[in-house]
């Protein structure tokens, strides 16, 4: 089943929103799932944990849609044991 997002980042000046971008996305995990998961538990900040996941999920499913793209060739299996460990830590 793939979750439906919608992803929206605005550059920030100040308070004031002077560029964005959004655009639409799925994959194949709760992010927000994830995110409750994790949150605490991997010494990083609540801003840190969500960005670091949101951006991790979201480059894992492209590489993951894209695995026999030759950028992916030498990083996939080391990716494999990154996420390994990363769940080892949930």
């Amino acid at each position: 089943m793939a979750h439906q997002y919608r992803i929206t980042v605005e550059k920030m000046v100040g308070n004031t929103a002077v560029q964005q971008m959004s655009f639409d996305t799925t994959n194949h995990d709760d992010i927000f799932a994830i995110l409750d998961k994790v949150d605490g538990r991997l010494g990083f900040s609540h801003e840190q944990t969500q960005g670091f996941i949101v951006g991790l999920k979201l480059f894992s499913e492209v590489m993951l849609a894209e695995r026999q793209h030759p950028l992916f060739s030498e990083f996939g299996p080391q990716f494999k044991l990154f996420m390994k460990k990363l769940k080892s830590e949930r």
